[in-house]
């Protein structure tokens, strides 16, 4: 589904970016030490009540639910399709979907929500041009604001840039994803590929880039309106943006082979690289840290992913919204490995959401730079456990909100998260919740927009014969990756050595770890057995050697 891209082009430039040169090869160390992050060394090695709930089943239902536009019942359907054209391609019926269940007013869409809806299913394996009697991707499509003359995707369909990054951006990163997996899809998908890469370029520019002398832009903003060309800073700075925007620009590069937007990726990171302050917040900066881990692999640079791991995977202190990830047991419920606010002053707020992008983004890093592998495989093995207690029925009643459990049960509809857990609310420790239901927005706290990137996560981890021990796909959301020969993680928790069974594709193959350089079986076929050692990582390769 996905599709490898290897482009032998190499950047000349004045002066060399702070990152480094760009090379040819996508090269690994024979021998990849494992480094340690601190926040991920405190969480347990297998979290106590682990538990691995079917995320595939999850994400398959959601998809089923969601997208039935004949759907009955209290706030249902959540989609429908509109009988007016559209706002930006008048032929596209375009989709209103519910961003929580129950929301205020009627007939809202938002592109955070619809589009990763769309990619995440298709990640699980559901082909979203043809489900439901619906071509779901081409109306994405509608997303794309070139009536108002931004030429971006947004997060609505007539949305202005310049108040918030998070919801200029994502869209597009968005969309990159959609185009990895549907190429073919749209004839304009291709053009709107080097359109949007055309303008990030130019935000970066008027930001004050320059390749002659290299300087990167200055991007402590709150976000840059496209029509004015001037950045907005009042409010918190979302400096991260730059990881985003490198994602799309390395992308873009990827897709097109123009190294104006390697450049690009380049200055964006270089941004990064002499940040001082963790940015942190969302789920912006894992893209650029995934971009920054392939470059390091693929183009020869050198950016600082200790310090990049180091500020996603950190408390919230000292960081713009105290955002982090979460570490500690909730009154007997283990939460670590979690995203959200952070500051570890026993009321932390999880999101789920910001769970699952962050597990797509991040887990091939392990696959460019195996040296944090096992703290990679150690962090997912602790989110795929605590990630379930967002979902109606897995946290006693008394531990969910009541107005949003009641409408599931009534319903039996659990395959909707809450779009939070706060470690302590007004007395109950912890509570399954969110904002939408106290501030009026809507009449419960399951939230659409949370559980459309379930799956993600789904896409990433099968369980094997050994309990806590994960399958995990480094290829799968590593669009555009380098995805020739198959690579999963496994992590093994345990004080003694495991033996898992791995099941390969047909054919002849040769299994190599990835983390010792070693070759495990010159050949295997069918199902084979992988010792793993004792709390530690054995990061898969196989090639297909003969039928």
């Amino acid at each position: 589904m996905l599709k490898a891209a290897y482009h032998k082009i190499r950047t000349f430039l004045s002066t060399p970016p702070l990152g480094g040169w760009g090379v040819l090869l996508l090269t690994f160390p024979a021998i990849a030490q494992q480094t340690s992050i601190p926040r991920i060394d405190q969480m347990p090695n297998l979290p106590p009540g682990y538990e691995l709930i079917d995320w595939k089943q999850v994400a398959t239902e959601y998809d089923n639910l969601v997208f039935d536009t004949n759907k009955t019942g209290q706030y249902l359907p959540f989609t429908t399709i509109s009988n007016q054209p559209g706002t930006n391609y008048p032929e596209i019926n375009n989709i209103r979907m519910q961003t929580f269940v129950g929301q205020q007013g009627t007939g809202r869409a938002e592109g955070i929500n619809v589009m990763p809806a769309v990619i995440g299913a298709t990640l699980v394996g559901v082909d979203k041009t043809n489900h439901l009697g619906t071509n779901w991707v081409v109306k994405l499509k509608d997303f794309y604001n070139k009536k108002n003359g931004q030429n971006i995707y947004l997060n609505g369909y007539n949305d202005t840039t310049g108040k918030d990054w998070w919801y200029d951006v994502m869209p597009n990163v968005y969309f990159y994803q959609l185009y990895s997996l549907y190429p073919d899809a749209d004839p304009d998908f291709r053009r709107q590929v080097e359109t949007i890469a055309g303008i990030h370029l130019d935000e970066l520019f008027k930001l004050g880039a320059k390749t002659h002398p290299w300087t990167p832009p200055y991007m402590n903003h709150r976000a840059f309106n496209l029509a004015t060309g001037q950045p907005y800073s009042e409010s918190v700075p979302e400096p991260e943006t730059a990881g985003s925007i490198a994602w799309i620009l390395y992308q873009a590069y990827l897709h097109t082979s123009d190294v104006r937007y390697k450049q690009g990726a380049q200055l964006a990171l270089d941004f990064l690289q002499t940040w001082t302050k963790n940015p942190s917040y969302e789920l912006q900066l894992p893209y650029g840290i995934v971009t920054a881990a392939r470059m390091n692999a693929t183009e020869g640079t050198n950016y600082d992913l200790d310090k990049f791991l180091n500020w996603t995977f950190s408390s919230g202190h000292g960081t713009l919204r105290d955002w982090g990830t979460i570490v500690g047991n909730w009154n007997g419920y283990e939460m670590s490995g979690l995203i959200g606010e952070a500051n570890d002053n026993g009321n932390d707020y999880a999101f789920v959401m910001n769970g699952f992008q962050h597990a797509a983004a991040l887990a091939p890093v392990a696959k460019y730079q195996p040296a944090y592998a096992r703290a990679i495989g150690k962090w997912l093995l602790n989110l795929a456990s605590a990630s379930r207690y967002f979902y109606p029925g897995q946290l006693p009643p008394q531990h969910q909100e009541p107005t949003a459990l009641a409408w599931a049960q009534q319903n039996n509809i659990y395959c909707i998260p809450y779009e939070a857990i706060k470690e302590n609310w007004e007395g109950t420790s912890p509570l399954a919740m969110g904002d939408a239901f106290r501030f009026g927005w809507a009449a419960t706290d399951l939230s659409l927009y949370s559980g459309s990137s379930v799956g993600y996560l789904a896409s990433l981890i099968e369980p094997t014969n050994i309990k806590g021990i994960l399958q995990i796909d480094l290829n799968v959301t590593d669009f555009m990756g380098n995805n020739t020969h198959p690579h999963y993680l496994y992590y093994n928790p345990y004080t003694e050595a495991k033996t898992v069974q791995v099941n390969l594709p047909a054919g002849n193959h040769q299994l190599t770890d990835r983390i010792t350089g070693k070759v495990i079986k010159e050949t295997a076929s069918g199902t084979t057995n992988i010792p793993i050692p004792p709390d530690n990582v054995v990061l898969l390769e196989i090639r297909y050697t003969t039928p």
